[in-house]
């Protein structure tokens, strides 16, 4: 099977509320657009249409592979703009800008291809199931590009008080996937690692000459140097990490109230999640009502068989509530947000299978359905193709992989180092071994990142 063979395979349409005011000060608009981030629609933007960044405003981020309608406002004036893959319309006034508690989510139109009939005939079973009982709010692996380029996660090195650790894996770990010029500028920092000065020579630009200046004249303060990395890179690899430990304990919270036979696997680059084939009416209840929120040190931690679950899981980190107050750097703090374990497709459309015109003897499934903001379509789609959890997946070459082990070991570097406090730590004048690249999750690798940067 295969997502996103074409742009037009995976269309998102943002549904919002904004309260119309014809005379208001900001202009909304339908931002559409294809094979472009939303950071590159509105760069563009800027450039072609003379708008300060400053003045415009979003509710979310969409898919880079794909087609998409979103809605941006722009403070004091309206906008029309028609270039290659993007187009920007005015449809009203209001009289704040646009932000994300705007948003009621999206409306997907999906097309899964290179089905086998069986492949398509346990879609079609799979449905009813999903429609009555819904699936896991988990993160999915656009979530986690720090996981997809080889880095693993810095914050978790924040947070054992290793910032050198954290640096490295930020600035000095080559991505085994992309091929930009960034992958040889962060080799040559690995060679150079703890020889500033020629760290300083090798990497140029607002973004390095500062950092390494600063690691210069103050050789040992990592965590300064941190804090003079861009407020948004901070900002993600802070959100990877927590959205993982929200998905573990989630995993672990519905290990202990789904009967064995309805436990299904799903597969994701941070290991494998539990999720559910049907549920039981008073479970399904108690997971409605249940508070799940992200962790926050300060934050009261949600209802308590899921609060038992995360404080498990931190256990198996092995980090200690003194670490959340120990180890800050600004724009890597943790605040606790609600999001609900449970969710439901709305407005599940008919599903069409039809033969598939890029590939002769398969199939293509087509499916239109919407989710709340910040629901993952693709988490939906590997719900309804997932396995019994004790099952062995198909590998290539045919044949069965080995069972999984009880529980991962998703604390170990990407490369396969240990995952101990001291593991992996770049020291002066120590050259790395090459990294393999980390697995895919085909099918549903699509490389399409939340604003991941390689």
């Amino acid at each position: 099977m295969r997502l996103k063979a074409t742009p037009e395979d995976f269309r998102v349409q943002e549904q919002l509320d904004f309260r119309a005011v014809p005379d208001g000060e900001h202009y909304v608009h339908v931002l559409h657009k294809e094979k472009l981030s939303t950071h590159e629609a509105l760069s563009l933007l800027v450039q072609e249409a003379r708008v300060d960044r400053a003045a415009i405003a979003y509710a979310g981020l969409k898919d880079r592979q794909a087609v998409t309608e979103q809605y941006v406002s722009i403070a004091g004036r309206a906008v029309e703009l028609k270039l290659p893959g993007l187009r920007v319309a005015p449809v009203g006034r209001t009289d704040q800008p646009i932000n994300s508690r705007m948003s009621r989510g999206n409306a997907f139109t999906i097309v899964v291809r290179e089905l086998r009939p069986t492949e398509a005939a346990m879609l079609r079973r799979s449905l009813p199931s999903l429609q009555k009982t819904g699936f896991p709010n988990y993160f999915d692996d656009q979530r986690f590009g720090c996981l997809r380029h080889g880095q693993g996660f810095a914050m978790l090195q924040v947070l054992r008080g290793d910032y050198e650790a954290a640096l490295h894996q930020l600035i000095a770990t080559p991505s085994p996937r992309a091929i930009t010029g960034d992958v040889n500028l962060k080799k040559a920092l690995q060679t150079h690692w703890g020889n500033w000065d020629a760290c300083l020579r090798t990497a140029r630009g607002p973004v390095y000459q500062p950092l390494f200046q600063h690691l210069a004249a103050h050789r040992d303060d990592f965590r300064g140097a941190l804090e003079l990395l861009p407020l948004r890179q901070r900002v993600i690899h802070s959100f990877a990490y927590q959205s993982f430990l929200w998905n573990r304990a989630t995993s672990r919270l519905l290990r202990g109230g789904i009967n064995s036979a309805q436990r299904l696997r799903i597969s994701t680059l941070a290991g494998d999640l539990m999720a559910w084939k049907y549920l039981e009416p008073e479970r399904e209840q108690k997971l409605l009502a249940m508070s799940t929120p992200l962790f926050a040190p300060d934050g009261a931690g949600g209802s308590p068989p899921f609060k038992q679950a995360m404080v498990a899981e931190l256990e198996y980190a092995g980090l200690r509530p003194s670490d959340f107050t120990q180890n800050v750097v600004p724009g890597m703090i943790w605040k606790e947000e609600q999001r609900a374990v449970l969710i439901k497709p709305q407005n599940l459309g008919d599903l069409r299978i039809a033969p598939d015109d890029m590939t002769p003897g398969r199939v293509k499934a087509t499916l239109s359905f919407a989710l709340p903001r910040g629901a993952y379509a693709t988490m939906l789609l590997k719900r309804l193709f997932a396995p019994p959890f004790y099952t062995r997946p198909n590998v290539a070459g045919g044949g069965r992989a080995p069972l999984p082990p009880r529980r991962d070991d998703h604390w170990r570097a990407p490369g396969g180092g240990a995952g101990g406090r001291d593991a992996g730590r770049p020291r002066s004048g120590h050259v790395p071994r090459q990294q393999p690249a980390p697995p895919r999750s085909a099918p549903w690798d699509s490389g399409d990142d939340e604003e991941y940067e390689a």
